[in-house]
């Protein structure tokens, strides 16, 4: 934090990458608030004043630190030339508000409390978990392969959790679902509640290996980006199975020829990636040293930090799955892969800023709709249900689908 200089590139893409005025910036926050404090350098200022006791805690300051969707924009766009932390910095000044008692906001906690209850942040019945599967799908008990759902397409957007069995089925693929699948602690963790989430992790992992399952497949976002880069960091040590998103695992059987398309889909789409897919699923580098004081009042990492600025999130898979689908046409935004525009919906914000989630994604919309496809497609429900209420407040005709969608209607 005391190395922050206040040069504002933590709220545009690098200025390299930058294609027009219209689509230059990376954080949904300063686009809603235009105020320094929304930026990540300017939660930076408003933690490091707040722990050398500058400031106190009051209800502006609880407002800033959890109006941001942790989409990670600021911090690869600040790595790509410096190598400082805001996002990590903005998550460890949620878990302080907690710990003081302060965090997190009504809505938020609500779900916190609907999760710890019931395994699930929408307060649904926990033995509903599995209504939406169908007995014609086949499982295979004891079976290598895992598929972990999620809590969003248990719940909400179970169209995404039948169209991945379906896909599964149609391709030959012997999975398992596991028996009593509980939330994976995303919800619990973005908010600040880290000791809560945890238990979640633990529960999971004990699960995950008492099934025998060696490749967990999930089609969320959210919950491969737990899975992926925070159960290591937070549990200490790596996972026992390997993870793979379903856009991951279909390039991989394409690869090796054991997917067929049976028919064509003429349409033109372009393609949003998530940011828990993207940037915000890249592991932390591991690192040993000390901060030492290099010039007076600064102290920098010795040995260096490796950069975690995105680079290493999945991209590439769900785009050479769409190129693969016949009569598809793929054309770019301007804002993507590890500089990729927020759908605005995580971090809380969706439940807590309605308003503020709902103009993010109008905001990405329009950039979708500038590059005429008549069609966006991505890999996360979370940014679906965003994206969609999106669609639908500009009054658009641009038509959404999950690759997973797409997948299931083309075999």
């Amino acid at each position: 934090m005391e190395r922050c200089i206040r040069c504002s590139l933590c709220k545009w893409i690098p200025q390299v990458q930058i294609k027009s005025s219209d689509y230059a910036s990376i954080c949904p926050s300063i686009d809603e608030y235009n105020f320094h404090n929304y930026s990540g350098s300017g939660r930076m200022i408003t933690a490091l004043a707040l722990i050398t006791g500058k400031i106190q805690v009051d209800e502006k300051l609880i407002e800033i630190a959890y109006a941001c969707p942790e989409c990670g924009g600021c911090d690869v766009s600040c790595k790509y030339l410096n190598n400082l932390e805001p996002l990590e910095v903005i998550q460890e000044l949620r878990e302080t508000l907690v710990k003081k008692g302060y965090g997190p906001l009504p809505r938020q906690k609500l779900y916190v409390e609907n999760t710890l209850k019931m395994n699930n942040p929408y307060g649904e019945p926990a033995n509903e978990r599995k209504k939406w599967l169908p007995k014609d799908i086949k499982l295979t008990p004891g079976a290598e392969i895992g598929y972990f759902v999620g809590c969003t397409s248990s719940y909400r957007r179970q169209e995404l959790a039948l169209a991945t069995v379906r896909v599964f089925n149609k391709i030959g693929v012997e999975f398992q679902i596991l028996k009593d699948e509980v939330c994976c602690g995303s919800p619990l963790y973005r908010v600040g509640e880290v000791e809560k989430a945890k238990k979640l992790m633990v529960e999971n992992i004990e699960k995950i290996v008492k099934s025998k399952i060696k490749i967990l497949v999930t089609s969320c976002a959210g919950c491969y980006a737990m899975f992926k880069a925070e159960y290591p960091k937070i549990i200490g040590k790596d996972l026992p199975f390997k993870i793979l998103h379903t856009s991951e695992f279909l390039e991989q059987l394409l690869k090796e020829g054991k997917i067929k398309f049976k028919k064509e889909i003429p349409m033109t789409i372009t393609y949003h990636d998530p940011c828990h897919l993207g940037r915000g699923s890249e592991p932390y580098p591991k690192w040993e040293g000390e901060y030492s004081e290099i010039i007076p009042l600064i102290e920098f990492p010795i040995p260096p930090k490796a950069k975690r600025q995105g680079t290493h999130g999945v991209y590439d898979a769900p785009r050479n799955v769409l190129k693969q689908i016949p009569g598809i046409k793929l054309v770019e935004m301007e804002r993507i892969r590890e500089y990729a525009y927020c759908c605005g919906a995580g971090g809380g914000v969706k439940a807590q800023f309605p308003e503020f989630a709902l103009n993010s994604a109008k905001r990405r919309i329009e950039e979708a709709l500038s590059t005429d496809a008549t069609s966006l497609v991505s890999c996360c429900p979370f940014c679906k249900t965003n994206l969609v209420d999106g669609i639908e407040a500009l009054e658009s005709d641009m038509e959404f689908y999950d690759l997973i969608e797409l997948m299931d209607k083309v075999l």
